[in-house]
């Protein structure tokens, strides 16, 4: 049986639903609906092929992964070799278990999560299955490794290492999760000394690898209001390191840069998000709980642009394409916005719907697997 938590997480989206719609008088917020402009930009589908059977509406984002063997891709429960060009497939292989996290990579050797709560390792260069243990719990969030470990947050609020050549359990740290938390987990970000990971709570922590004990903490945001819906501070969106400073988002808290060896906070603003921070250019590239996307500077925090023309049409996590930014839409739109001001440089219909889209960037092109299980290659024209 769940528990409470558990139970309550599945029933969120349920819960939020019937609050934007009582704020709103009563009707969700219609999608903001496109405007015309002169297209600068031709987005071009290079090629597109079915990975596996996905699920529409299983709130977990799988993200490709480029080595110089190809593209791996993970959907339902096949995971395999593409290749880069073609899509061609090389290797795919069923795990009998639907995959709901990866794909993790170090060097040869992948990983996924299933939803039996299994950690599982293969080999990148034919798919044979090395290991399989089980973890806590389910998860949801891409299992990264980094030297001789390979890193799992699930749901139950643990982060867990393991040793990347046979599975062993090396460590694990529990947070304490709120009652009532959003349907996901923002992947640990793994470095040579340090596991940074957000919490449910607001919290993010940086782990020492050799033992797990926490090196520093620091809440990004604070839960604020009554109902626990407004209590909300969920960090849920990938974290992203640059020149030892790391980029932050939660869900009603905020924007944050913080100094990567203590936690020492270099600028924060206030900002609701679930999809995390992507780097284009110099900028960080937000899209907020409204769907508005956002460009910070990220050295002093401000606000370089937003766009607003895009709000409450279910943006998947913002992507860059080419020193541009690439959104897609619920409705399948791939939106290319300019770097400088954040206008709209191109636009076209993809086939690739959902908030909940993996990606994943080579030279001037990128790669977008869906939760239906399609991977598409995509480039500007």
């Amino acid at each position: 049986m769940l528990t409470r938590p558990l139970k309550l997480m599945m029933a969120l989206i349920t819960l939020i639903a019937v609050t934007a719609c009582s704020s709103s008088g009563g009707t969700m917020p219609d999608p903001t609906p496109l405007e015309s402009f002169k297209k600068q930009v031709q987005l071009v589908k290079h090629w597109s092929v079915s990975v596996g059977k996905g699920h529409a509406n299983s709130g977990s984002v799988i993200e490709p992964i480029l080595t110089d063997a190809g593209v791996y891709a993970a959907a339902g429960q096949q995971l395999g070799l593409f290749d880069l060009n073609t899509g061609k497939v090389s290797w795919k292989v069923d795990l009998a278990d639907q995959i709901t996290s990866g794909v993790g990579h170090n060097e040869q050797q992948l990983f996924v999560a299933t939803r039996s709560g299994k950690l599982v390792s293969l080999n990148g260069s034919d798919g044979s299955e090395l290991w399989r243990v089980n973890t806590s719990s389910e998860a949801l969030a891409v299992p990264q490794a980094f030297g001789k470990v390979v890193v799992v947050q699930t749901i139950d609020g643990k982060v867990s290492a393991y040793s990347v050549d046979n599975g062993l359990f090396q460590w694990s740290y529990a947070a304490n999760l709120p009652s009532l938390t959003l349907r996901g987990t923002s992947a640990p970000l793994v470095t040579q000394h340090y596991t940074y990971a957000g919490f449910a709570s607001g919290k993010l922590v940086a782990l020492d690898n050799q033992t797990g004990a926490v090196v520093w903490e620091k809440s990004i945001g604070s839960a604020q209001g009554r109902s626990e819906i407004e209590r909300l501070v969920d960090i849920d969106g990938a974290l992203t390191l640059s020149n030892g400073v790391l980029y932050v988002t939660s869900y009603q808290g905020n924007i944050a840069a913080l100094d990567a060896l203590t936690g020492a906070v270099q600028w924060e603003q206030p900002l609701s998000s679930i999809s995390g921070t992507a780097f284009v250019g110099t900028a960080i590239i937000v899209v907020d709980a409204q769907d508005m996307v956002l460009a910070y500077d990220k050295d002093q925090g401000h606000v370089l642009w937003q766009n607003a023309a895009l709000q409450h049409r279910s943006l998947a996590a913002p992507m860059n394409l080419a020193n541009q930014i690439l959104v897609v839409d619920s409705e399948g739109y791939a939106h290319v916005l300019g770097l400088s001001d954040g206008g709209f440089l191109g636009r076209q219909q993809i086939g690739t719907k959902g908030a909940n889209i993996g990606s994943v960037s080579v030279q001037d092109d990128i790669f977008l697997l869906s939760q239906d299980g399609r991977l598409t290659r995509l480039g500007l024209k």
